[in-house]
């Protein structure tokens, strides 16, 4: 039996979820981004959202970014930023100060919806007291991220106390008994899950993330000429840590710089460029790649840009884009690139690989060869007729199938049936 769903909680304690979010900053990306505009596009279509965050810093308790969407922050632990990997301690508590404030305000939810494994942490504790429905959205996996991570030059031993692979996969699998539905974002997220974890296969369900049409498109604007571009221009956007592989884009271009010519462009970071010692230690690998490989002057950082006015004119004015990732559960960047119409390569292990056809709206490949990865951008960057037909049916693609309208209503239908 289906029910009107007319408001929902949503559970996401990490990072600094606000709008505009300051993407680049530590543990705000791809994942906040996707909470927000789901928020959004439910409050569109008439549903009232609660998004419950954690408090710190000076950040205010409430924030209203859209009619229907509030952003609540509750206090726990102390007023410093907390890393996503030692947030679960607080989540006992977490859940027990939202319980106060539902209390207090007399809120009522039809649904919680949580968000990666610290907020599915949250929401068993929170559905169990509330007795209402509890779907659960994973993002990434602590199985996986640590099988991907550790294939390369990255080393286990260093990654096991920076990622707590042990407490959060006990803690996975717990979500994944408890929840009434799971929400994955790419059909490889499901197939993992089932392979690494024991769950109920009508548990899961797939729903693509989606993208702001308005926002991001081939119509250029008047940011696009105040952030013109060079020649040959490659763009990769995201967080400086290991994960994401810009060292393979830079080890791949030494194999370009005498064949073609090209420029590099890296955007993301913070707002105040208060690198993380991850991202420090990023950043530093690839200012010394580049001097090894003499590109230096080739590459330029922009650094933290805004997401809605200047990152779509970057897109526009790229002839390609590149994700690289070792580890990457989707790649909202993908979506976003596609949509303003630049031609992406993606990493055979991304979740927004699923988008693409191969060869006619981009391309899929093994980026850990650098090689491959250099003869694919040399055949690209040299036949502009091939780029400009592949651009368009990547921004089509994602015009017909990908918008948040269309994917909140699907995510909807799966709240009202549970």
């Amino acid at each position: 039996m289906k029910r009107k769903i007319n408001s929902v909680c949503l559970l996401n304690p990490q990072g600094f979820v606000t709008y505009p979010p300051p993407l680049g900053k530590i543990d705000t990306g791809g994942q906040t981004l996707y909470v927000l505009q789901l928020a959004k596009a439910l409050a569109e279509k008439g549903i009232k959202v609660d998004i419950f965050v954690r408090k710190f810093d000076e950040l205010s308790q409430n924030e209203t970014p859209w009619p229907k969407v509030n952003i609540i922050r509750i206090p726990c632990g102390n007023t410093k930023f907390v890393n996503k990997e030692k947030l679960y301690e607080l989540m006992p508590e977490f859940t027990e100060e939202i319980m106060f404030y539902i209390e207090k305000k007399r809120k009522k939810y039809n649904v919680i919806h949580s968000h990666y494994w610290d907020g599915g942490y949250a929401g068993t504790l929170l559905s169990k007291m509330l007795d209402i429905p509890h779907i659960h959205t994973p993002h990434s996996l602590g199985k996986l991220k640590k099988l991907e991570m550790s294939i390369e030059e990255v080393p286990v031993k260093k990654l096991k106390p920076m990622y707590r692979y042990h407490v959060r996969i006990a803690i996975e699998q717990k979500i994944l008994n408890k929840v009434n539905a799971i929400v994955v974002i790419c059909e490889t997220s499901r197939i993992q899950i089932l392979q690494h974890y024991l769950v109920d296969f009508e548990k899961l369900h797939v729903i693509f993330p989606g993208i702001e049409s308005k926002i991001y498109n081939p119509k250029k604007t008047k940011y696009d000429k105040l952030h013109p571009l060079k020649a040959n221009a490659i763009l990769v956007v995201s967080r400086l840590v290991p994960a994401k592989g810009i060292d393979r884009v830079i080890e791949a271009l030494r194999y370009l710089k005498k064949r073609v010519p090209f420029h590099l462009y890296i955007a993301g970071g913070t707002v105040d460029n208060q690198l993380s010692k991850e991202e420090a230690q990023t950043k530093e690998l690839i200012n010394r790649l580049s001097k090894k490989y003499h590109l230096k002057n080739r590459i330029e950082f922009f650094g933290y840009v805004n997401h809605d006015t200047i990152l779509p004119a970057i897109y526009r004015n790229a002839d390609v884009f590149i994700l690289a990732g070792r580890y990457e559960p989707f790649g909202l960047t993908t979506l976003e690139a596609m949509a303003c119409g630049t031609v992406p390569i993606v990493s055979k292990i991304a979740g927004s690989r699923e988008v693409i056809i191969d060869g006619l709206n981009g391309y899929i490949l093994n980026t850990g060869n650098r090689k491959a990865l250099a003869e694919r951008l040399y055949k690209l960057l040299t036949n502009t007729k091939r780029r400009r037909k592949i651009a368009e049916n990547a921004a089509f693609t994602i015009k017909e199938h990908y918008s948040w309208s269309k994917i909140a209503t699907k995510i909807i239908k799966l709240y009202s049936r549970m």
